[in-house]
């Protein structure tokens, strides 16, 4: 069998164990790397092009694979995917190259077009110890950032970031989160752009002069629990004694030391496995599922899918919405039902419903709040005078300060449309709890949902899942809400989907959450 590229993927050579990782390149660009190492090999002969390289298989490429880490050549084929004259890239807005990075996602690599970030990031990671340090923190470098130390003496040329955690002198879980929210205050004041992804991870943001992305900073807890594993949320948990940890020891990266674990090979293995040595492009971190559970639990999850919906409207842009056609029409079917002089708009993606409520109504102030800056993008492209867009992350608690937080006094409505079924576990009670807010102060609350999964796309996309109405209404339930179901009108491919719209009403006499 012999190297092959078509529309639909490639199809590569037999190869020796030895190889377990190739890289895919467009001309002399990288674009994919495919992780073949042992179990992570997929069925089938032909390797399918990962769905957000889709869009850039335009024109004619020498499509080109080679072994991970080398310079050997392992086949190469010209093709044509469309009959369109141009050079088939994968690039951003700027014409910087992109990469499928080891999330599934494309971003920018330090391997290309970005001159002089990898001094940038080592900037400012040094920079970023140091005030860690200035804090009293015993900082050091981690991830990928290690990694690329201890093998290589060098960044990772795959990767996009730098990882730094503070090892806490903390062992009860409260007591870290805690000390990971005032360390992110610190942070901000400081001036750092921050997003925190949970209480015990943050990502510090660096822009370009014109406002663009150039590179971001993770910083994580790091800490001692009593049963003898350390931990680093989101991924790392394991045995590991303190002298493996401390006194720390350094890591040179490109001629420049940093501090690193006493043992790094140690913390390498918990990090990756036992096969760290080798280099891996497309590796894909597998958390065990009891270490996703725990550390959710003890510090949250604040990040939840919100790079799905940021790259959804990214791409999508204004019509990013279309596919909820029959829950939008059902609301606005409902507007006459909505007599507050407020309506919150909960998950309004980018804004067609909000924009329309407001224009039946020029009286009434929507607030357009979603979790995806994208989205809110789109909303404040819109121009609408009586719609505000407003950031909401519902897997916080903080989101219940939303009415107070733009102004709202009184009765206000809420509409969600195609928010719940698509929140997973820590979001829905946020929501639901926005409902009976909204209920007790003199408001009306209205959602939809499907009632059926898409079962033609990716399962683990948010867009694709659904919540039966029974079920619906036994959690709604819980938080002292009715839910009457209504059916949808529905055509096209939201047949299947089972659309449904749900008038909340609140009742005392229903068990309340337990919380």
């Amino acid at each position: 069998m012999t190297f092959s590229a078509n529309l639909t993927g490639v199809t590569l050579p037999a190869l020796g164990s030895d190889v377990r990782s190739v890289d895919i390149f467009f001309g002399e660009e990288r674009v994919w790397s495919i992780d073949l190492s042992e179990g992570r090999r997929p069925r089938g002969d032909e390797h399918e092009w990962p769905q957000p390289l889709l869009p850039y298989l335009v024109g004619s490429t020498r499509v080109r694979l080679a072994k991970s880490g080398s310079e050997l050549e392992l086949g190469a084929v010209d093709v044509s995917f469309t009959d369109d004259q141009v050079h088939t890239r994968v690039t951003d807005a700027d014409g910087i190259p992109l990469a499928l990075n080891k999330w599934g996602r494309l971003g920018k690599t330090l391997e290309a077009g970005n001159v002089g970030v990898q001094e940038r990031i080592l900037d400012r990671t040094a920079e970023v110890i140091a005030n860690l340090a200035h804090m009293g923190l015993r900082p050091f470098v981690v991830g990928g950032t290690l990694l690329g130390g201890v093998r290589d003496g060098a960044l990772l040329p795959h990767d996009d970031d730098a990882d730094v955690a503070y090892l806490s002198t903390h062992t009860n879980p409260v007591d870290v989160a805690a000390e990971g929210f005032a360390i992110g205050h610190r942070l901000e004041a400081l001036g750092y752009e921050l997003v925190r992804h949970s209480a015990t991870h943050m990502q510090l943001y660096f822009r370009g002069p014109e406002g663009q992305l150039d590179h971001y900073v993770d910083v994580f807890a790091a800490f001692f629990t009593d049963d003898g594993c350390i931990n680093q949320p989101f991924h790392v948990r394991g045995k590991m004694r303190e002298d493996q940890m401390l006194p720390f020891g350094t890591t040179t990266i490109q001629g420049r030391e940093y501090p690193a674990p006493a043992d790094p090979e140690a913390w390498l293995v918990l990090n990756y496995d036992e096969n760290w040595r080798t280099p891996i492009p497309g590796y894909r971190l597998h958390t065990p599922r009891p270490t996703i559970r725990r550390f959710q639990n003890w510090f949250g999850s604040f990040h939840y899918t919100r790079d799905f919906w940021n790259e959804h409207y990214q791409t999508g842009g204004l019509e990013a919405d279309e596919r909820w056609q029959a829950g939008r029409a059902w609301l606005l079917e409902q507007h006459d039902k909505l007599r507050s002089r407020w309506v919150i708009d909960l998950g309004a993606g980018a804004g067609a419903l909000s924009a329309d409520l407001y224009g039946e109504d020029t009286n009434r102030t929507v607030i357009a709040a979603d979790y995806s800056p994208a989205a809110l993008e789109l909303v404040a492209g819109r121009g609408a005078a009586g719609v505000e867009p407003t950031h909401v992350n519902l897997y916080r608690n903080r989101s219940l300060t939303l009415p107070r937080t733009v102004g709202i006094t009184g009765a206000f409505d809420l509409v969600a449309n195609h928010l719940i079924e698509g929140l997973g576990p820590h979001g829905m009670p946020q929501a639901f709890r926005f409902v009976r807010m909204a209920l007790r102060s003199g408001g009306v609350a209205l959602a939809t949902l499907y009632g059926a999964r898409d079962l033609s796309g990716p399962q683990h996309e948010p867009t694709s899942w659904a919540i039966e109405p029974g079920w619906l209404r036994d959690r709604a339930a819980e938080f002292g809400l009715r839910a009457e179901i209504v059916a949808l009108q529905a055509q096209g491919t939201e047949l299947a989907r089972a659309p449904y719209g749900v008038r909340f009403s609140y009742d005392k006499s229903l068990k309340k959450e337990s919380s």
